[in-house]
């Protein structure tokens, strides 16, 4: 007698299984990098399966950022009333999920306009409850201002997670919520300016470079920073380089990512040569931190296209040409985590590297929050917010 064949039946969480393997391959290899083809494979489904759970890529990449949302922003609904406890929540689910804020700070991007606002809305709504106690710890703050020091936190617990491997999470999580709770309390009288409403952001110069070649570059930096380096071709490059033709780009360079590789070198080059003025004329470790950090902070706010593409669009060049980008990333972040050693030698060399990637994420994270451009102080509250993370005084001369 045959046996009747049982029918396949399909797992009750095959659509989560999807979001979480797409997450992680749209996080290591990017958006445009990865097809509905591959994310299928990965789950071990069929193509016209994958499509009865979500219409395309981009129906699914906004169902992984709504993912990343709502399952950092957990611990914020938590219900806790005192700052240090709520922190220690945030850090901790924030640290288990701690690819969630790359794809969130990437990826975003690749959204329409319409469905961007809806998932900053959907963030914000999520943060809330974490806006709600530090503003009643610092009643004496604008709510303006308020919403800086809450940005300044999330954007260094982003930064510590994805570097927290070489330190036991316990102590990882003490860390992040003891820069939280710096952050929260940072004491200026900067901060308690309001934002002056009606200054308006700093306009874009219109000349360009002579040579070709830099106008090249000063042109793709800035598309690959507005658009992304994916939704740019090589035409686009020549004609916001004062009207080139399309193929004489390539009498300067070989191609599209050799023109990323240029641009992300020269940032790269100009971080580090600051920074060896700053060890040059310092006679300690803070004097040296303090002038690094301001150094980076210029840098950061008149050019931050360069820095933009540096942290989102690396993802898409060659392992052949990220490479030599990432050991001089690696060289700038273990020049900065000499200096916290020296200045705090409580810390190990792994925990003062998460506290360099989190001084560089505020700064980077609060250049792109809207309204920050329009405080009249804001290249000296990014100075104060990362002299905080450091663990440096308030104003220098204090102690650094």
């Amino acid at each position: 007698m045959t046996t009747p064949r049982q029918k396949a039946t399909r797992p009750r969480d095959r659509k989560q299984q999807i979001v979480a393997a797409a997450s992680e391959m749209f996080r290591a290899s990017g958006y445009h990098n990865v097809g509905m083809a591959d994310i299928a494979e990965a789950v071990g489904i069929s193509g016209p399966a994958l499509y009865r759970h979500f219409r395309g890529k981009q129906d699914l990449l906004h169902a992984t950022l709504v993912d990343a949302i709502d399952t950092t922003t957990e611990a914020f609904r938590s219900g806790y009333s005192d700052l240090p406890t709520m922190l220690g929540a945030v850090a901790a689910v924030i640290l288990e999920k701690r690819h969630a804020g790359v794809l969130w700070e990437r990826e975003l991007t690749h959204m329409p306009p319409e469905q961007r606002q809806e998932l900053r809305i959907r963030y914000v709504a999520g943060i809330e409850p974490l806006r709600a106690v530090i503003a009643k710890t610092r009643p004496e703050l604008p709510a303006d201002t308020v919403d800086l020091l809450l940005r300044a936190v999330l954007a260094s617990f982003t930064a510590m997670g994805p570097y927290s491997g070489k330190v036991a999470t316990p102590r990882t999580v003490e860390l992040m919520t003891d820069v939280g709770l710096a952050l929260c309390r940072a004491e200026a009288p900067v901060l308690r300016e309001t934002s002056g409403g009606d200054r308006p952001p700093v306009s874009r110069g219109l000349l360009l470079p002579v040579s070709r070649r830099e106008a090249v570059l000063a042109g793709a930096t800035r598309l690959f920073a507005e658009r992304g380096y994916d939704a740019v071709g090589m035409e686009d490059i020549a004609t916001a380089a004062a009207g080139m033709a399309g193929p004489s780009l390539y009498h300067h360079f070989a191609g599209k990512s050799a023109i990323l590789v240029a641009a992300l070198t020269r940032c790269l080059e100009a971080m580090l040569f600051d920074l060896s003025a700053a060890l040059d004329l310092a006679e300690t470790h803070g004097q040296a931190l303090d002038a690094a950090l301001r150094s980076f902070v210029r840098l950061n706010l008149e050019h931050g296209d360069a820095m933009s593409a540096l942290l989102s669009e690396i993802v898409y060049l060659s392992p052949e040409e990220r490479q030599p980008v990432r050991r001089m990333q690696h060289d700038f972040v273990a020049e900065w985590t000499a200096l916290v050693t020296g200045h705090r030698p409580d810390l190990s060399a792994a925990e003062a590297e998460l506290i360099v990637h989190a001084t560089i994420n505020v700064v980077n994270g609060l250049r792109h929050t809207t309204g920050v451009w329009m405080r009249p102080a804001y290249r000296e509250e990014l100075i104060l917010l990362g002299r905080t993370v450091l663990g440096l005084p308030a104003q220098p001369g204090q102690g650094a």
